[in-house]
């Protein structure tokens, strides 16, 4: 109901979210398209979080849904978004929740097999976001050496879990994942780092 979201956005509201079961193939932008045009007509943000998901087999552990099904999702709705997503919505600033199931991580299988995507040749994009999640420094870090810093943002799994430290303290690349990056995911100025406000008061 796109008239239905731009009254809530008219609110004041940041953004939209949506399940990444809602946007795993060509058909979900298809589908989804009104409310994305209205995002993108807004300069708003899209934050793409998993859907719902079956529980675990017979048996199975209680964490199965988190660590099975929501990483094929958000997997699967990384992919659908560069190859369906961005041709459609070019300006669009979007956010994966929990690293994006580890997709960036497949960038050099994209690239063997013939990935015209511009990611498999390193090219980035300044307007896609991973949030880390329950996600700590080794994932992190993994994503990081990828993605760059400045893709990432912080978030949490409250209240399922406390958010991870996932980078030292205090330094640029904490800041960029703690501070500037939501602010510029969001369309806000970032504010200053306290050390530079030091450095410009002296």
């Amino acid at each position: 109901d796109a008239a239905a979201l731009a009254r809530q956005l008219d609110r004041g509201l940041a953004g939209l979210q949506l399940p990444a079961t809602a946007v795993s193939d060509e058909a979900g932008y298809r589908w989804c398209g009104p409310l994305l045009d209205v995002l993108a007509e807004r300069d708003l943000p899209l934050f793409i979080h998993p859907g719902p998901a079956a529980g675990p087999p017979a048996g199975g552990p209680a964490w199965w849904a988190a660590l099975v099904p929501y990483v094929q999702q958000l997997h699967a709705a990384w992919f659908a978004f560069r190859a369906y997503g961005r041709p459609a919505y070019p300006r669009l600033r979007v956010c994966f929740a929990a690293l994006a199931g580890l997709a960036p991580l497949h960038g050099e299988r994209l690239a063997a097999r013939g990935g015209a995507d511009p990611l498999a040749r390193g090219v980035l994009d300044s307007r896609m976001f991973a949030e880390t999640s329950s996600y700590g420094h080794r994932a992190v870090d993994s994503v990081l050496r990828v993605l760059g810093v400045d893709m990432l943002v912080f978030g949490s799994d409250r209240p399922y879990a406390q958010p991870q430290p996932c980078v030292g303290s205090g330094n640029a690349a904490d800041y960029a994942i703690r501070v500037a990056n939501p602010a510029r995911l969001l369309g806000q100025p970032a504010p200053m780092r306290a050390d530079d406000l030091a450095v410009r008061a002296r």
